[in-house]
């Protein structure tokens, strides 16, 4: 019985550093959905204000609902400007036709816990993505 003193005190130390890298692990990637979920907002917001970038003059003189490639992209950065956020990469593409828009961010989450086990050569990136199609209400 002697030999066994202090044998609790060891598993649980063991046992905390454990849980204890379990929850880090959970709060690197809460924070990379909590990131993506941010994302899909701004993309979403994004993609309507581009969307509203109707090329009045094609639509006055044709009818036709057809979307200005640089003011759709206007109204889309500027969307995304009025959030104060700084993104790695943002995408914002007219079709050719210009029926519709797609806006595409992309970012890094800062890590902290995972950042031990994975290299700054390889962050965990997250990307979002949003389209809209212009449409007129009466």
């Amino acid at each position: 019985m002697k030999d066994d003193r202090g044998s609790v005190t060891i598993w649980v130390l063991g046992l905390t550093v454990v849980i204890l890298g379990f929850g880090g692990i959970a709060l690197d990637f809460w924070r990379a959905l909590a990131t993506q979920r941010e994302l899909a907002a701004i993309a979403d917001a994004a993609s309507v204000a581009a969307a509203s970038g109707i090329d009045e003059e094609a639509y006055r003189v044709t009818g036709e609902i057809r979307l200005d490639e640089a003011r759709a992209t206007d109204l889309g950065l500027a969307s995304i400007d009025s959030q104060h956020v700084q993104l790695d990469s943002i995408v914002i593409e007219v079709a050719a036709d210009g029926s519709s828009v797609e806006v595409a961010l992309v970012d890094d989450v800062v890590l902290g816990l995972l950042g031990l086990f994975v290299s700054d050569d390889a962050p965990l990136t997250v990307r979002a993505t949003s389209s809209a199609v212009p449409v007129l209400i009466p």
